[in-house]
């Protein structure tokens, strides 16, 4: 018989130090079916709102819950004209909007004007490149996965390096000629201020400490080097309408999940006083498909194919939060920060 995930219970906001209440209680795993029941905290502080695990896995026995964990997967690539089209479109429009100098020729960049016809697609290009604007430099991508963010940024230029606790995907990263380390963030194994930035995607929900995860980044970073932060935005459009099922939450992978305010205050604490933090639809319509087939059966298939029915119904979604960002910027599934050391 395996032996249960050892856990720790966690009473207290990691910001501001008040009590937390149970704000969803005896969830599962709707995702890769971990045993157990899971809760989610909350602060009650109106200026805080942080939102935890707890439970949570203990640091010990945290790897166990990624045994099957999608980042493992193969992504298949297609290719043919109208593919080579987006990806020409692809490389004009970010040329063009982060201002990479050798990043399109001029026939690129005029076709990179034809992400602006399709609502979502240029947040999902910001994002492909983590909102980091020219100049390049040396980058370090923490939780880098699969590669797919330091494949998009060293086609801009950048020295991209990456970071990864896995070594299956490790090894897949080092297999396609990608530079990425086998560690965690605070073990230290980089000189201070050796990157001109640093990028977490989707990482920071996943640790037990992000403070002094982002602190960690912020010294690896060179005078005026920039930490980039996407995360799932607790305030949400789609958390609001809902709740327990949100995709997002995913337990008991995330330890714990954010709102602008509460990023905010994490960057603070780690140090940072130049950023800026807001929301992105860029990924509403997964968001939307995943929750929607939680509420409905208790779990989302991550690497499933959707009907072409449900990815316009996706679509529609990410379209009307889009619309909803313009009056409510709390609005987006993604939170994301940009912060300059």
């Amino acid at each position: 018989m395996t032996a249960p995930i050892r856990t720790a219970k966690v009473h207290s906001c990691l910001l501001c130090g008040a009590a937390g209440g149970v704000l969803y209680d005896k969830l599962r795993d709707r995702v890769f079916s971990v045993p157990g029941d899971w809760s989610i905290w909350q602060c009650p502080s109106p200026a805080c709102g942080l939102l935890w695990l707890n439970p949570m896995p203990t640091v010990e026995d945290v790897h166990r819950v990624y045994d099957t964990y999608y980042t493992y997967a193969e992504e298949h690539k297609r290719n043919g004209p109208l593919r080579r089209l987006f990806a020409a479109a692809k490389r004009g429009y970010i040329a063009s909007r982060f201002g990479y100098r050798n990043g399109a020729s001029i026939v690129e960049r005029v076709l990179g004007l034809l992400p602006w016809l399709y609502p979502g697609r240029p947040a999902e290009l910001n994002f492909s490149v983590m909102w980091l604007a020219a100049p390049s430099g040396k980058v370090l991508d923490v939780g880098a996965g699969s590669g797919w963010l330091l494949e998009n940024l060293r086609d801009f230029g950048w020295q991209a390096e990456g970071l990864d606790f896995d070594a299956r995907v490790v090894a897949h990263a080092r297999d396609k000629g990608l530079n990425v380390h086998q560690g965690g963030l605070l073990e230290r194994r980089f000189a201070d201020s050796s990157f001109d930035a640093v990028t977490m995607s989707h990482n920071l929900e996943h640790v037990h400490d992000p403070v002094a995860w982002i602190a960690a980044a912020r010294h690896l970073l060179r005078p005026g080097g920039r930490l980039a932060i996407a995360t799932p935005n607790t305030a949400s459009y789609l958390h609001r309408r809902f709740g327990e099922h949100w995709f997002p939450l995913e337990p008991p992978r995330h330890l714990y999940l954010f709102n602008r305010s509460t990023l905010s205050q994490a960057l603070r604490k780690a140090g940072f006083s130049c950023f800026r933090v807001f929301t992105s639809a860029r990924d509403a319509a997964g968001v939307f498909l995943a929750s929607r087939a939680i509420r409905k059966t208790g779990h989302h298939d991550m690497v499933g194919e959707s009907r072409r029915s449900e990815r316009l119904l996706g679509r529609a979604m990410q379209f009307a939060e889009l619309n909803r960002l313009i009056i409510d910027r709390d609005a987006g599934e993604d939170l994301i920060a940009v912060a300059e050391k």
